[in-house]
């Protein structure tokens, strides 16, 4: 009971347990206190109240029933999804600390929307084993109700998950079905792009380069029609590949032409090449500062590359 109450005094100050720990105890001894696995001494517990601003009796005391507030965790949940949105994940260890996943009160969508926020964390700080965990939690509690951007949010990630491991199969299930249930509604809308361009990347991954190509076309029909430009540069070089791998080199030279990217670069150069302008890829070849990192993580460019070094080698 201590340790709950002591836990509890931390989050109301707002508090993580390395700042209330800190030169009193190590943070895994405080873990361990609040867990009820140990007994801290009359020592410690002295030195936890004068930093919670509060009495050793205090701990004594029953801890409270936790109150779902909608307004208070609703408002903390989107000042988090923002942070996110922002790419700032450095205080999201304050909101996984309160453990709010554990709270019964908390309705599933917002339960939902919280291991969410948990997943795109873990997914930052690469702990693949929690963020498969938590992605599943999110899009189990999430489809409870109406497909919203968090629910896509999830699906994506899943799909990243899934495409990790070869499971395109299984991506692809996973993307029509929320697509289809997307155009039951709206075919206007951000979401079916945010999809389309999951499924278009899916297919191409499994070498269906023609049906990639063809939810790449609907992907900027939709685009233009809604006035936004959705991942430009990334649709570019997802359907230069496809133009290249269909071996359709007029279009992928007219594609790219105007790219100032490495890698369309590469896919320029390789139309060039394919259409017979040898002198002109060998000095586009030569004057692309190439990420190989980039390279060695994506197949397609790989090979064109790998072609393009050993062709221009002979020359």
């Amino acid at each position: 009971m201590i340790g709950q109450r002591i836990k509890e005094i931390r989050n109301n100050n707002n508090l993580t347990q390395e700042e209330l720990a800190d030169g009193i105890i190590s943070r895994t001894y405080l873990s361990l206190i609040e867990k009820g696995s140990v007994h801290p001494s009359t020592n410690v517990l002295i030195k936890l109240s004068e930093r919670l601003d509060c009495s050793v009796n205090d701990f004594m005391q029953e801890v409270s029933h936790f109150r779902y507030n909608d307004v208070e965790i609703l408002r903390e949940i989107a000042y988090y999804e923002q942070k996110i949105e922002q790419e700032d994940y450095t205080s999201l260890h304050y909101f996984i600390e309160k453990e709010y996943e554990t709270v019964e009160q908390i309705p599933g969508p917002d339960s939902g929307r919280i291991h969410l926020l948990y997943a795109k964390y873990f997914m930052h700080s690469g702990d693949r084993r929690k963020l498969k965990f938590h992605v599943n939690r999110a899009l189990e509690l999430l489809s409870t109700v109406s497909i919203n951007q968090s629910y896509i949010d999830a699906v994506i990630l899943k799909v990243g998950l899934l495409n990790d491991e070869d499971a395109y199969e299984a991506s692809l299930d996973l993307l029509e079905d929320t697509l289809y249930t997307i155009l039951r509604f709206s075919d206007l809308d951000l979401s079916v792009i945010r999809i389309m361009f999951e499924v278009a990347e899916c297919y191409q991954k499994c070498g269906e380069y023609f049906t990639s190509s063809r939810f790449s076309a609907r992907i900027r029909k939709q685009s233009k029609i809604l006035h936004i430009d959705y991942r430009r540069d990334a649709l570019l070089l997802l359907e230069g590949k496809n133009l290249a791998m269909l071996k359709k080199f007029n279009e992928l030279d007219s594609w790219t032409s105007k790219s100032q990217d490495a890698m369309a670069r590469l896919l320029n150069c390789y139309a060039k090449y394919k259409n017979g302008s040898i002198k002109a890829a060998e000095e586009e070849f030569r004057n692309i500062d190439f990420n190989f990192e980039t390279l060695s993580q994506d197949e397609i460019f790989y090979d064109i590359h790998k072609e393009l070094e050993e062709r221009m080698g002979f020359i």
